[in-house]
């Protein structure tokens, strides 16, 4: 797990007062580890010739940190420096002088085509549009045939994760110093590549210390797989996840065959007035016979409720308004996030978790009385509301599904990066409730449940050889393809 910053503006200025490492100096250091990595992407191999690095430098900063690395890698490649704008920082005017000193060219036109392409045009300061000018000149770099790497932050790209349509479409993204909150909206994912972190000329730990950080990166190893070590043990050793029926029996079968596969030693499907599906394997319990007011929830270890259940089902909802099951480990999930009556009962579940896509994210947010948001809204400002959220019902656990997945808790964000497109499959939200239920059936915490869940998913996506072509059963199948990893204390334990 990695922290995550907004603004790195505050982490440079500590620099300087504990480490005395002037910005000259850390502008340096990053030009040196942006060098070190581009030597090592494309190392000169004997008898070939030199390759070709232009880079697009802007007036501020990030064009001084393109200056810089342009002196510096003079000798290393075929250098072209095209300013585009009179230097005005004081440092870009200080690395262009230190430039004009070796009689380093520059240009102002741009090549049509180059080995590598060093994006150090905008940064960081972008605010608000981007002018006619600077658009013009993104759709020039864009169309530039090169391996695109980005300069602290691709140009078009803003701080809160916005990026203008003319954003530089990069193969990889160089950030100085430590990771930017910016590179994870759901926008940036397309537009980032791999990002790399650049050393600034200190351990990143000693870099980040002094400055807290409520947003991190989830990594493979945060995944904690379900263990058995004990040899003593029977199915109620693994807990009783119980799945609820609705309308559509087949998103509720999805959720159950994941909760089986994922450790659960005991699987039931609940319905109301319902005869056994046909197509309900003999691995799964059923009970048929629910019935408001009379049903036993204390023989479950875990729920899962709102998979295809439909947004009139009265008689299932009211699983939630017993108070028994309010404090029980339970996964909610989609139709559920359009009862108005859900209102009166979120700040009485109290390890609950909640897993919507924008569009139920943004019911969710009018009944919880954040107001009426549009989707387009929501995927602007996922981690002020996703925060937002956490904050006003700090016992739940947010999973907001999207091209990177934000878990929230309580005032902080988890960030899983690692799913695919190929997710993009009616099923496969189903089989995520399927796992996180499983987790808490099987005894883990709501977060750490959420956490494993999704990076589970997400891994086991990544298994398909061909992204079109995974569907919801065949995730399922690949979660046994997951490498166990060693877990300290298994919640079971």
């Amino acid at each position: 797990m990695q922290n995550i910053f907004y603004s790195l503006r505050e982490l440079d200025k500590r620099a300087e007062e504990d480490f005395n490492l002037k910005n000259g100096i850390l502008m340096e250091n990053a030009a040196r580890g942006s060098a070190e990595k581009i030597k090592n992407l494309f190392p000169l191999k004997k008898g070939e010739a030199k390759k070709t690095l232009q880079i697009v430098c802007g007036s501020g900063d990030n064009g001084g940190d393109g200056l810089a690395l342009a002196r510096i890698l003079a000798n290393d490649f075929n250098i072209h420096v095209i300013i585009l704008k009179e230097p005005k920082s004081e440092l870009c005017k200080l690395q262009y002088e230190r430039l004009k000193a070796l009689n380093i060219r520059t240009a102002k036109n741009i090549l049509p085509e180059s080995d590598i392409l060093f994006d150090a045009f905008l940064g960081t300061g972008l605010k608000g549009l981007l002018k006619a000018e600077d658009k013009k000149t993104i759709e020039k770099i864009n169309k530039v045939k090169a391996f695109k790497i980005a300069c602290d932050i691709p140009s078009g790209l803003n701080l809160d994760g916005e990026a203008s349509p003319n954003a530089v479409l990069c193969n990889m993204t160089f950030s100085m110093g430590a990771l930017k909150q910016a590179f994870y909206s759901d926008e940036a994912k397309d537009i980032t590549g791999k990002i790399e972190v650049i050393d600034l000329g200190l351990p990143r730990s000693s870099y980040e210390q002094n400055e807290k950080s409520n947003v991190f990166l989830l990594e493979k190893e945060d995944m904690l797989l379900p263990s058995r070590k004990k040899q003593n043990t029977h199915k109620g050793s693994f807990g009783h996840a119980g799945i609820i029926v609705g309308e559509k029996n087949g998103a509720a079968l999805l959720a159950a065959s994941a909760a089986l596969e994922f450790g659960a030693g005991l699987v039931t499907l609940i319905g109301e007035n319902r005869e056994r599906p046909k197509n309900l394997k003999a691995d799964f319990m059923y009970d048929g016979k629910f019935e408001a007011g009379k049903f036993n929830v204390k023989k479950f270890t875990s729920i899962a409720i709102g998979q295809g259940l439909g947004r009139k089902n009265d008689g299932l909802f009211s699983i939630l308004k017993v108070k028994e099951t309010q404090s029980m480990p339970m996964v909610i999930d989609a139709d559920i996030f359009y009862y108005a009556e859900l209102k009166k009962i979120l700040p009485e579940l109290s390890a609950a978790v909640l897993t919507p896509h924008p569009k139920e994210f943004s019911s969710l947010l009018n009944i919880a009385g954040f107001g009426s948001l549009s989707i387009e809204e929501i995927q602007k400002k996922r981690f002020i509301l996703a925060l937002s959220f956490s904050k006003k019902f700090p016992k739940l656990v947010l999973v907001l599904k999207g091209a990177n997945t934000l878990i929230a808790h309580n005032g902080k964000i988890c960030i899983n990066t690692l799913g695919s497109p190929s997710l993009s499959k009616a099923g496969s939200g189903d089989v995520l409730t399927g796992l996180i239920c499983s987790l808490l059936a099987q005894g883990y915490k709501p977060l750490d449940a959420a956490i494993t869940g999704s990076l589970a998913h997400s891994l086991a996506s990544q298994n398909s050889r061909a992204s079109y072509s995974l569907t919801a059963s065949k995730l399922i199948k690949n979660l046994e393809k997951l490498e166990v990893e060693t877990i300290n204390t298994p919640p079971h334990e």
